[in-house]
């Protein structure tokens, strides 16, 4: 079946949160979940050929899915609908790279700033810290920046005269 993607666009469009909601289904999964197939994607009449997302149906059908693929589903209805709120802190860490670079650029859009993790925004990474062996740098198109701290081994001592993190405290 093929991805009423046009049409979903036009029915969701002048409402940020929808608009992004509508963009995870089209493009997550090769467009899995926006095929006219979809028990979610209705016509919005008989003679219609606006289709539209049933938010709330899509929630019911959540547990059929993967973890990921739920994880990821369950972010879309959150925006599409205020009915569903969700913890980020559980459906973000269940993510694959490709879903989660997905949800961060709808999350984006959703806040009215479509451009934010466009290739023409991308923010330079800092150099990393010496001696470190983590890596920051460009993921996609998008170039996230370092951590604002980081913690150091245990028994190595800050060369710059920074004050040490006072989470960290005497250690037995």
């Amino acid at each position: 079946m093929t991805v009423p993607a046009y049409d979903l666009r036009a029915w969701a469009k002048g409402h940020y949160p929808t608009e992004a909601a509508v963009e995870l289904l089209i493009r997550g999964k090769g467009g899995r979940f926006a095929r006219e197939s979809q028990p979610w994607i209705e016509r919005l009449g008989p003679s219609s050929s606006f289709y539209r997302v049933d938010w709330d149906r899509l929630h019911d059908e959540l547990g059929v899915f993967s973890g990921g693929e739920r994880r990821f589903l369950n972010i879309a209805v959150s925006m599409g609908s205020p009915d569903y709120p969700v913890d980020l802190s559980n459906d973000l860490s269940g993510l694959d790279d490709e879903l989660l670079l997905l949800v961060l650029a709808a999350t984006a859009h959703a806040a009215g700033r479509p451009r934010l993790l466009s290739p023409a925004t991308a923010v330079p990474a800092p150099a990393n810290p010496p001696g470190s062996s983590l890596k920051y740098g460009t993921i996609g198109a998008t170039t996230f920046p370092a951590p604002k701290s980081i913690r150091r081994p245990e028994g190595e001592r800050s060369t710059n005269g920074a004050m040490p993190d006072p989470r960290e405290g005497r250690r037995p």
